[in-house]
Formats: C-alpha cells, structure tokens, sequence
C-alpha cells in the first residue's frame, strides 16, 4: 500500500512541474478569514466538472501564502485557511463527480496578498475542448 501511494506522490510531483502549458479557468475568490466562497462559483464549478469529464490532463487548484507575516502563528493560520480554501474547492468538484484528477499546492513564497484560489487545466496534450471551456468561463 506505501508503495502505491509513493508512486501517486511521486506522479502528482512530476505532473506539476510540466505543467507548462496550462490554462487559467478562474479564480475561486474569498472573503476575508473565510474558506466559504459565493455560490456563483459553487455552479461555475459543477458547470467546470460537466464540461471536462472527457479531458486528458488535470486540474491544477494553487493557492498563494504571503511570505510577509509577522508571527509563527499567523503563518500556521493561513497556511491552515489556505489549506481549507482549497479543500471546499475540492469538496464542490467532488460534488459534482468531477472524475479527472486534481493536483493542488500552496506556493508559501509568496509577496501577493491574495485571497483566491486559482483554478487551471493542464491538458496531457492539447485539448482543444478544454481550452474552449476556459473562455467561456472568464
């Protein structure tokens, strides 16, 4: 069972780092110290998880953590929001049965405040379907 989940991490790792060629959908954003977002997005995401069931590739959910905080404690917090932010994404595309995988990261190097999660296709190949999905979205 290690050895499996071993070569997922290991898959996951590498499919992130070619993920070159992605294509932003939208930002998912959220109110201050909240992990809720406006049912707008809830629908936009159940909408995402029709229209890509056929793609080749996956979804790529980041987050960016300002590295500019001034305790250890306030890190802990919203790396922790972070974390919850994009679980509910995650949580409505599950919903939905989004069945293409979904990688996430945290990018904690971060100087941007921001309070979105970003949402991207990274297509195996080009998809030309997904592509027109992300238009559609902005």
């Amino acid at each position: 069972m290690k050895s499996i989940v071993a070569v997922c991490l290991l898959f996951a790792g590498s499919a992130v780092a070619q993920c070159d060629n992605k294509t932003h959908i939208v930002d998912v954003p959220y109110a201050k110290n909240s992990s809720y977002f406006a049912g707008q997005y809830a629908s936009l995401l159940d909408k995402l998880a029709l229209d890509t069931q056929a793609g080749t590739g996956y979804l790529l959910l980041e987050f960016s953590v300002s590295q500019n905080q001034s305790t250890e404690e306030k890190r802990k917090y919203n790396k922790w929001l972070a974390e919850r932010r994009i679980e509910r994404v995650k949580n409505q595309l599950n919903k939905a049965n989004f069945s293409v995988p979904v990688i996430t990261r945290i990018l904690t190097a971060s100087n941007d405040i921001t309070r979105s999660v970003s949402v991207a296709w990274c297509p195996d190949e080009t998809d030309d379907q997904i592509i027109q999905i992300a238009g559609k979205a902005e």
